[in-house]
């Protein structure tokens, strides 16, 4: 039987590491799969579900856009939202953000009985599951600029 070697224990350790890492990629992937028929708002997928029947509750603030997580370069006019990256990522189909399903899906956010429609470009990654961060032409018909961070009731349209 020939000598095992330095080399030898190298070659196997990285070799195990690898798959080590390999499977745990893919687990996790695994853990963070939906569908766009797991509509987020209906509890499907890994976002929040509904509250009550009446919506998804959660704080809503504004950012200023530009190429979002979609692909697509929006304006400060544009109607459009950022969802919160949990929501995002729990419906990835793949490591290109921009075929994400839930791009270009509209969502209904009401504030004090106005109500907007935006349509999904982009992940915001300070926001809690149920948050949502709005151009601020979509903010300002809802809320002040000055107050920043306000709270909302949103739902996805179909």
């Amino acid at each position: 039987m020939a000598p095992v070697t330095r080399k030898c224990i190298t070659i196997t350790i990285g070799t195990v590491v690898i798959i080590g890492v390999a499977l745990g990629t893919g687990l996790g992937l695994a853990r963070f799969t939906g569908s766009l028929n797991d509509n987020p708002s209906q509890g499907g997928g890994q976002s929040g579900g509904q509250s009550g029947g009446q919506g998804i509750q959660g704080d809503l603030t504004y950012y200023a856009p530009g190429l979002g997580a979609c692909g697509r370069y929006n304006t400060a006019n544009d109607k459009i939202c950022a969802i919160s990256h949990i929501t995002y990522d729990a419906y990835a189909n793949g490591p290109n953000p921009n075929t994400n399903p839930l791009c270009g899906k509209q969502i209904r956010a009401t504030r004090n009985g106005k109500s907007v429609e935006v349509t999904v470009v982009d992940r915001c990654e300070g926001c809690k599951a149920n948050d949502i961060d709005l151009s601020p032409a979509a903010f300002n018909q809802l809320a002040k600029a000055a107050e920043g961070r306000v709270p909302v009731t949103w739902s996805w349209m179909t």
